[in-house]
């Protein structure tokens, strides 16, 4: 029997972890899915264990028929802006880290910006989302607020963990690094002042290195552990949003795309970042030399939907659920949502903004209430793509990927509002995972270019879903009650 060649491919997300078997070709041939739970044990605190991600992946691993297959590398793409404090020893120090949405850093990047103005900041990082989601005023929390501080060699990311448990070396990459709040846009470096600022020893941060770079090979221990052949090289990889990108297709300047899933963002690719004082959109740099990948999203994405299928006590049934949402008549009855339960962007109004729903009536059924939800997230995203795609041609289609691209009911709600085709390819909920094993091959320079990757996706089947005639009048009233009670909801979170 013939050995096939492939990569071992990790998607490290918020709701889990995805591993899957890629080719030479760009083939998905097997994937297996292992989630891990995300805790909320305070306001504004979103904690995981690292544990539960080792964990995760090892038992994804055994799930794939690697028998048959000889693996040439391992490559991740991994959750963003997650803060994980080790010793001299490669131990963790917390149990429970935060990940991309967990705000404590709040405190310290207040008091951050009495020495240096917020838009400056901005402007030289592109760090968009609320300023206290960013690692490096996670760590000034860590060093202030907790007596672990002197213990704290290093502070890794998800992505960056997982490799120095698989390699012992402690690396990351510019993707990763441009979202730790003291990056450089422009000079792609760290930049010492803001450490200095913040009394955050420059030192916690590891070495920078390509995306592609291979930073080490899989112990034997970590072997043992995970089921991977000893050896295998292990390349950087990439944080989620540059990765979703490559696997969307972004791989030159102007290319865009939708992301759905637990948060939900409008993504453009380019040779200069995408910078706005008022908007904020957020800037990572792209996992692909001279690329910048720009973004502006709502965190009430997927999340909000998974919320409320749990408590309609309908966990297995979103699927169906959805169906009864999609009988309900544009505008949800009159019922308005603003699905920002988790907090929002600074546009939504920060960290401390909550969700909420307006107009609700006796006669509103569970298929009204998510119709309600699934519009609040298409008129949020339809404002950050009224800003991201303003270069874009009129009616040129756009890709949707992630998890939520499965649900019909949000894709014509985007088709309608963008006044666009939405498509979605037939590798939808594989596009982080896909770009990871490009790194991988391009790591070990199986690959000279990003080419076989874009052949396999064309490959691919794709469904288009258009806009339907006259939506932009039916959207309407129903818009202008959504932007009502965003504003509403903010000025709330003001006096709170």
């Amino acid at each position: 029997m013939t050995t096939l060649d492939v990569v071992l491919a990790f998607d490290l997300g918020t709701g889990g972890c995805k591993a899957a078997l890629v080719d030479a070709s760009a083939r998905v041939l097997a994937t297996a899915f292992v989630a891990y739970p995300t805790d909320y044990p305070a306001p504004g605190r979103h904690e995981q264990r690292p544990a539960d991600w080792w964990a995760a992946l090892a038992a994804a691993t055994s799930r794939l028929p690697l028998s048959g297959h000889r693996v040439r590398a391992v490559a991740l793409s991994g959750h963003s802006l997650a803060m994980v404090p080790v010793d001299t020893d490669g131990a963790l120090l917390l149990e429970s880290v935060p990940i991309w949405s967990d705000v404590r850093g709040e405190a310290a990047a207040t008091a951050f910006f009495g020495h240096l103005a917020e838009h400056d900041w901005y402007a030289s990082t592109g760090n968009g989302f609320p300023a206290g989601m960013y690692t490096v005023f996670k760590a000034a929390w860590l060093r202030s607020g907790t007596p672990l501080g002197p213990r704290v060699a290093r502070i890794l990311g998800s992505k960056d963990w997982i490799n120095a448990r698989l390699t012992g070396v402690q690396a990351t990459d510019p993707s990763y690094a441009s979202g730790s709040g003291a990056y450089d846009l422009q000079t792609r470096t760290l930049r010492p002042d803001v450490f200095t600022a913040l009394g955050v020893p420059a030192g916690w941060w590891p070495d920078i290195v390509a995306s592609t770079a291979v930073v080490g090979t899989v112990t034997a221990a970590a072997a043992a552990e995970t089921g991977i052949p000893a050896g295998v090289p292990v390349v950087a990889g990439g944080v989620d949003n540059s990765c979703m990108a490559l696997g969307a297709g972004l791989d030159r300047p102007g290319a865009a795309y939708l992301s759905l899933g637990s948060s939900n963002w409008v993504t453009v690719a380019g040779a200069e970042p995408v910078l706005d004082a008022v908007q904020r959109p957020f800037v990572f740099d792209h996992v692909l030399p001279g690329l910048y990948v720009s973004a502006l999203s709502t965190f009430g994405g997927g999340s909000s939907l998974t919320w409320l299928a749990g408590l309609l006590g309908r966990d297995g049934d979103l699927d169906a659920l959805l169906a009864e949402a999609a009988e309900a008549p544009v505008g949800a009855a009159g019922l308005t949502c603003v699905p920002t339960l988790a907090g929002g962007t600074v546009v939504e109004g920060g960290p401390s903004v909550r969700g909420a729903f307006l107009g609700l009536d006796l006669g509103h059924t569970q298929g009204h209430v998510a119709r309600a939800v699934v519009e609040g997230i298409g008129f949020s995203l339809a404002d950050a793509a009224a800003v991201m795609l303003a270069g874009a041609p009129p009616g040129a289609p756009i890709t949707a990927v992630g998890g939520g691209a499965r649900g019909a009911l949000l894709l014509q709600v985007l088709a309608d509002l963008l006044d666009r085709p939405v498509t979605r390819p037939a590798d939808v909920q594989h596009c982080a995972a896909l770009a990871a094993a490009a790194l991988g091959w391009l790591g070990i320079g199986a690959w000279d270019s990003t080419a076989p990757l874009a052949a396999g996706t064309e490959a691919g089947e794709t469904d288009v879903v258009a806009p339907r005639a006259g939506a932009a009048a039916d959207y309407a009233l129903p818009r202008a009650r959504f932007h009502a009670a965003r504003a509403a909801v903010r000025a709330q979170s003001e006096v709170t």
